[in-house]
């Protein structure tokens, strides 16, 4: 049984770190800088994109939590685990819904002067990339763990 959570966890972090790393470094650039995209359009679709992968985040930091208590490897990790799954519920529950909110009808090709939103974005853009790197990181250091258990 320990060996079959063993699997589970690994998949479940990878997945969900694979997929963390595919939106971050690959298709949110991408969206920034293609000319076929305005800057609102790469907004929209980011809104849209992270919303739906916060839930899957949620689903796998579950799934990793869980069979993480019945793997073999060191209790720390199990911890990290749960720590995980608290920070993607504090983005997914908290930060995409606050920053979709503020910025609805926002231009962000002519913007206005003086609105207050864009101000208030900022620091919860930074809190949500913030918790994406402690994730990310939390997530290879269970990966190397587990990786270290098994030789």
């Amino acid at each position: 049984m320990s060996e079959i959570a063993s699997v589970v966890r690994t998949l479940a972090i990878a997945l969900w770190i694979g997929g963390m790393a595919a939106l971050d470094f690959i298709e949110a650039p991408v969206r920034f800088t293609s000319p076929l995209l305005t800057r609102n359009q790469a907004v929209g679709i980011g809104q849209e994109i992270f919303a739906r992968f916060n839930r899957v985040e949620v689903v796998l930091a579950a799934i990793a939590a869980a069979s993480g208590m019945l793997a073999p490897g060191p209790r720390w990790t199990v911890w990290l685990l749960w720590l995980m799954l608290a920070l993607v519920l504090v983005q997914a529950a908290y930060l995409t819904p606050a920053i979709t909110r503020l910025a609805h009808g926002l231009d962000f090709v002519n913007r206005a002067p003086g609105d207050p939103r864009y101000a208030a974005i900022r620091p919860l853009h930074t809190a949500y990339a913030v918790v994406e790197v402690i994730v990310l990181l939390a997530g290879a250091a269970v990966l190397a763990a587990a990786a270290r258990g098994r030789r």
